[in-house]
């Protein structure tokens, strides 16, 4: 009996250290035999291509450069303000792209964090879907939390202390900034509204994926029971092409170098290279 193949569409959002995570899981799926569509921005249209993986835009490359160059987006208080507000912005399209590339009772929805619009359908369409995240700090807990700042853990406070910060950082960071337009359109879709998305609608009833290991995440007694760990989504990425000859020089001589990276998207980081 032949096997059924799958459409598997991943809709990851953000810059390359979002969607290289997808792209290896991409290919892995269409070794297996499935299809496989990328939708994220239009940067990413040749990756996908060199991994074999149908691609659609939702975001155009003069956008992303928009957002890229906004002086608030590393901002450690404004940033995610711009980042909410990019989601809000693309709500439609996506939904949109979704509808034309569903297939009922085939394609499978990989989403992000931050893929609202993916989130939605999969509510409005009882679809087949998992979430994947790429960071323990998505999954909240009131055991061990995330450190705020460098050296700084409050895992140690009383438990209401500690569900006052997850409360205060929806009410002034993120729900602002994102509810007003989710909920609208939500609307319009017949969906009720999402209150604090950051606390637990983000997360796929059916399956929520994190990219990493138990010692770098280790589970908590109240995240979701649906979590599952798979460790980090390592590959090699060898069809992107090899390393010039000059970077190949310099590994394979002395010591081995270290690496400072600010993230993928980082463009505005002047000041941390010159500390490095």
């Amino acid at each position: 009996m032949a096997r059924t193949t799958k459409h598997y569409l991943l809709t990851p959002v953000g810059s390359a250290g979002d969607v290289h995570p997808y792209l290896g899981i991409g290919r892995e799926l269409r070794r297996r035999g499935h299809q496989v569509t990328l939708l994220a921005s239009e940067p990413f249209r040749a990756s996908a291509q060199l991994a074999d993986i149908d691609f659609v835009a939702c975001w155009s490359n003069e956008y992303v450069d928009e957002i890229l160059h906004d002086p608030d987006l590393w901002h450690p208080r404004r940033g995610l303000k711009v980042v909410m507000r990019a989601v809000a912005a693309s709500l439609r399209d996506t939904y949109a792209a979704l509808s034309r590339l569903y297939q009922p009772g085939r394609t499978v929805f990989v989403g992000h964090s931050l893929s609202f619009a993916t989130r939605s359908f999969e509510e409005r369409h009882s679809v087949a879907a998992a979430t994947l995240h790429l960071a323990p700090s998505l999954l909240r807990s009131l055991h061990r939390l995330p450190a705020i700042a460098p050296g700084l853990d409050i895992s140690g406070l009383p438990r209401p202390l500690k569900r006052a910060f997850w409360w205060l950082g929806d009410r002034i960071f993120i729900d602002p900034h994102i509810l007003p337009y989710l909920n609208a359109w939500r609307d319009e879709l017949g969906l009720p509204p999402v209150r604090r998305p950051f606390q637990s609608w983000l997360h796929s009833p059916r399956v929520t994926l994190g990219l990493f290991p138990e010692w770098f995440g280790p589970p908590q007694p109240d995240w979701p029971p649906q979590v599952r760990l798979t460790g980090f989504p390592l590959f090699d990425d060898d069809r992107a092409g090899s390393l010039s000859p000059e970077i190949e020089r310099f590994l394979a001589s002395g010591t081995a170098p270290i690496v400072f990276t600010p993230g993928s998207a980082n463009r505005q980081a002047p000041s941390f290279f010159e500390a490095a």
